[in-house]
């Protein structure tokens, strides 16, 4: 018998441990400033990007975040696709201290379409 978790108990254990947020709290979060962090792949964000989002892909995260946030006590809010990369790195974040940390519960189209503001990456 073996104690290993799939890709999906990892997702729901990280969406338990970090805690995830609704389209409105995200959309509260923004209009008060708090960190978004888009956690897609570069390729994703030609689509566009929430307003404002640093981008850093999960795989870097644990390298890049602090050159983003300087503070631990920040509010973050990461999002991706659909949900698990950003749960996964909400829960990476807390794990490192920024105790504010939480993950999107709806991806990149969701946020959109409940209307949080989006820019193209270059912009």
């Amino acid at each position: 018998m073996s104690n290993s978790m799939g890709p999906k108990d990892m997702v729901r254990a990280a969406q338990a441990e970090a805690g995830t947020i609704d389209d409105d709290q995200a959309a509260e979060l923004h209009a008060e400033g708090a960190c978004f962090v888009d956690v897609r792949e570069p390729a994703e964000w030609s689509d566009g990007i929430i307003k404002g989002a640093v981008r850093i892909p999960r795989g870097t995260l644990e390298f890049k975040i602090g050159d983003a946030v300087e503070h631990h006590e920040s509010k973050i809010v990461t999002y991706c696709a659909a949900g698990s990369r950003a749960a996964l790195a909400a829960q990476t974040l807390q794990r490192m201290g920024y105790v504010k940390a939480r993950a999107a519960k709806s991806g990149f189209a969701d946020l959109k379409s409940a209307g949080l503001p989006v820019s193209m990456p270059d912009d």
